[in-house]
């Protein structure tokens, strides 16, 4: 059988007795709460035996939401008293190990329910992690679905470990990351491309990165480029002259002149909207 408590213990007032002196004490007792209740305790501990303290464990009502949490002590080992009778799911969490899938238990009136919780070292659990968000200006709008590259600096070279989005709120994560020397860079269309400073990562850095990508002053401008070809062979044309020409009010003015590549390959960028013309030739001294 075990001792449970009827009553709650109660304290009468101080007594204070004079020599021969008959003192009365009466006393009124009320009933122990939760009367309808168990406890839960065990230990967290590895699969060798050793112990994990200050483990976070968990237990949850039979419907999976979460009723209650303690700490194990030093030796891994908690407690839970006056848990109503009724059916649990519990579990224990600790960074650096992998949560273990929940188990069930059932809570006895009066009666005490021994739970082993084992968990095991996450292999992961020493890693690193870059995080931040993109903007537009400091402290202004966050940069949805903009292009983050992770790099990682080896020696001389510079390797590409990663590339994500940012969410509706600017945000990206890379985690999981072996300890080294990285920095991000993020791209986004109609913006100029931005790079972060360098930064090292060991034994569970998580590093925060945010980056600011100022609008492209030329993003409502457009290019026009082409091939220049021989009319008779159709081979390209290379080191051929080619003049850009804006055209207002009927009259034609030149903006650029460029020289095709070897591939016969010429272009213009930036052109603010307007009416343009192209205009090609080869021209030799003699």
């Amino acid at each position: 059988m075990a001792i449970t408590d009827r009553y709650t213990l109660s304290p009468s007032p101080l007594i204070e007795l004079n020599g021969r002196e008959e003192e009365t004490v009466n006393m009124t007792l009320q009933a122990a709460p939760d009367a309808d209740t168990g406890i839960v305790s065990g230990i967290v501990r590895l699969g060798n035996g050793t112990p994990v303290p200050s483990a976070t464990v968990m237990l949850f009502t039979q419907t999976g939401e979460p009723f209650e949490h303690t700490s194990s002590n030093a030796a891994g080992r908690f407690i839970f008293p006056r848990v109503p009778v009724g059916s649990y799911f519990i579990t224990a969490m600790e960074p650096t190990y992998l949560t273990p899938v929940r188990t069930s238990i059932a809570v006895l009136r009066n009666r005490t329910a021994e739970v082993e919780i084992i968990m095991q070292t996450d292999p992961n659990g020493q890693k690193n992690a870059i995080f931040g968000t993109v903007r537009t200006t400091v402290g202004g709008e966050p940069l949805s679905d903009a292009t983050v590259e992770l790099f990682q600096t080896i020696g001389a070279s510079q390797l590409l470990a990663g590339i994500v989005s940012t969410n509706s709120e600017g945000q990206y994560l890379f985690a999981d990351l072996d300890s080294g020397n990285f920095f991000i860079r993020a791209s986004k269309a109609g913006y100029l491309s931005n790079q972060s400073a360098s930064t090292d990562l060991t034994n569970r850095d998580y590093t925060p990165l945010d980056l600011i990508l100022p609008a492209d002053p030329d993003q409502l401008t457009g290019t026009i480029s082409g091939i220049i070809t021989d009319s008779g062979t159709n081979n390209a044309i290379p080191n051929a002259i080619v003049a850009l020409y804006t055209i207002a009010n009927g009259t034609e003015s030149i903006v650029d002149i460029s020289r095709t590549n070897a591939g016969g390959f010429y272009g213009f960028g930036d052109l603010p909207a307007g009416t343009y013309r192209v205009k090609a030739t080869v021209q030799v001294e003699t």
